[in-house]
């Protein structure tokens, strides 16, 4: 399913101003949803998620004098990476590393769907959720690794970055 959305141009008093009433988003205050049936792991650790680049490329045209950009046709979805704390268990790192590896080993077949829809929760001062950013047809391209080191002094938890691909994302 194509993503679709309804942009008006027209000059004139925007739908969706701002709320004099409301605060500054915080950086700290996010949880990250993927799919609590099959991924219940995962999402509890996430230390850091970015809402990824969106870019329209410019398109040249040439005249005799110059060259001009005009809009181009086509929006490119940068990758989702998050960062999270890896349990002593593994169990969510466990749980990236099936999803990522069920891609290329389990056949396709109608009634499997190897991609999920994912969840950026942006919550607000009274950590209510006042956003949802969803990640539609998300799916791991790619998971780091786990440095263990006996020589460090220090107690500093494991954590991985995940990568993941979608299809669009969307602000609700």
């Amino acid at each position: 399913m194509a993503y679709e959305k309804d942009i008006n141009f027209e000059v004139g008093v925007p739908q969706n101003s701002l709320d004099a009433n409301a605060g500054f988003a915080k950086p700290v205050s996010f949880r990250l949803a993927i799919d609590r049936l099959k991924f219940p792991n995962a999402e509890f650790n996430v230390q850091t998620a970015a809402i990824p680049e969106i870019s329209v490329n410019a398109a040249s045209f040439a005249t005799p004098q110059r060259t001009i950009d005009v809009s181009g046709d086509k929006v490119t979805y940068s990758p989702l990476t998050v960062t999270f704390i890896v349990d002593e268990n593994l169990t969510n790192y466990n749980e990236i590393h099936d999803w990522l590896f069920g891609l290329v080993t389990v056949a396709e077949d109608k009634s499997i769907n190897k991609l999920r829809d994912m969840t950026l929760l942006v919550l607000d001062s009274h950590n209510n959720v006042s956003r949802e950013i969803q990640f539609v047809n998300a799916f791991p391209t790619s998971l780091s690794t786990l440095d263990f080191d006996v020589k460090s002094t220090n107690v500093d938890y494991l954590v991985a970055d995940a990568t993941f691909s979608y299809s669009y994302f969307k602000i609700g």
